[in-house]
């Protein structure tokens, strides 16, 4: 990190009372700290939605969706082997799964693999966590 840029938030008393506690049982002593990183945490999340530069991420993608038709999420990792590094399975219950994609590679790549997994229609949740790489 180059430097320190010091500002001034408005936050919700609640919500401020929140972290001191927070912090206060966690044992953390900057709350300077814990803002920068939910900063930092909510950059990441959003990144790759507004970006127009074709960036190299890292990163996984959430997903859970409808056990009968899994077969239909395999199809669409199968055309994206060179962005996926591993893959997590948990059978949730009987109707759902529950799938971690590891993932590197480019942004737009990226994009497309997430944008046809959220269009199959079986995915009840898809959540992307991307780290830009540099």
């Amino acid at each position: 990190m180059r430097g320190v840029s010091r500002t001034a938030i408005s936050v919700p008393r609640d919500l401020m009372n929140q972290l001191s506690d927070l912090l206060s049982r966690t044992g953390v002593r900057s709350r300077s700290k814990a803002i920068s990183e939910a900063i930092s945490l909510y950059i990441a999340e959003r990144y790759w939605i507004l970006s127009d530069v074709d960036k190299e991420v890292t990163g996984a993608i959430l997903l859970v969706y409808d056990h009968h038709r899994g077969r239909d999420v395999v199809e669409v990792q199968h055309k994206y082997l060179d962005l996926i590094r591993s893959t997590s399975h948990v059978h949730v219950d009987e109707e759902r799964c529950l799938e971690v994609v590891i993932i590197l590679g480019s942004l737009s790549r990226v994009r497309q693999l997430f944008m046809e997994l959220q269009g199959l229609g079986v995915v009840e949740i898809i959540k992307p966590f991307l780290v830009p790489l540099a």
